[in-house]
């Protein structure tokens, strides 16, 4: 059971790394699922409740912020509600559709594209798309970086653990 616990931390580890730079699922939340394997593993890598408390507020923090940093960043830059709008298909597109680059170019292409749509002009338009993608790369990286650092933390708990396991078999 211990050994397929480790393999689903892994698993979940790998998993929200990936998938806090895809969209589709919520990577910070499967990192945090991992922290959550690794506790049940044993004695040896439980967290305290003090860690799944603070873990769990900075990992929502973090998703509240994937969807807002994006859309306030558009905003601030002077986009329109369309051009909002239109970030948010472009970030589903960039990843749906086999372009290359299409996740970083779905953003930046359907805000500017919505915004022309809403009646800015050019420049704005490219401004707000501008917006927009430095919105998404701003959630993106703090996705990232919590899936990384957290998933950094369970690995060396784990490692410790079946370092240990392995050594009192010699």
């Amino acid at each position: 059971m211990e050994a397929f616990l480790i393999i689903l931390a892994i698993i979940l580890i790998a998993g929200g790394i990936i998938f806090s730079i895809l969209p589709p699922l919520p990577g910070p939340l499967l990192t945090y699922g991992a922290m959550i394997c690794a506790h049940t593993v044993s004695n040896d890598t439980e967290f305290s409740t003090t860690s799944f408390v603070v873990w769990a507020i900075i990992g929502i923090i973090i998703l509240v912020a994937d969807y807002v940093l994006p859309v306030a960043a558009t905003k601030k830059f002077g986009g329109t509600k369309a051009g909002v709008i239109g970030g948010m298909i472009g970030m589903v597109a960039g990843v749906i559709l086999p372009i290359p680059f299409g996740i970083i170019l779905g953003p930046l292409l359907g805000a500017i594209i919505g915004d022309l749509y809403g009646g800015n002009r050019i420049r704005s338009a490219f401004k707000s798309g501008f917006g927009s993608f430095l919105g998404f790369i701003a959630a993106t990286s703090l996705k990232l970086l919590y899936s990384i650092i957290l998933g950094g933390i369970i690995v060396w708990k784990v490692g410790g653990f079946t370092m240990n396991a392995i050594s009192e078999m010699f």
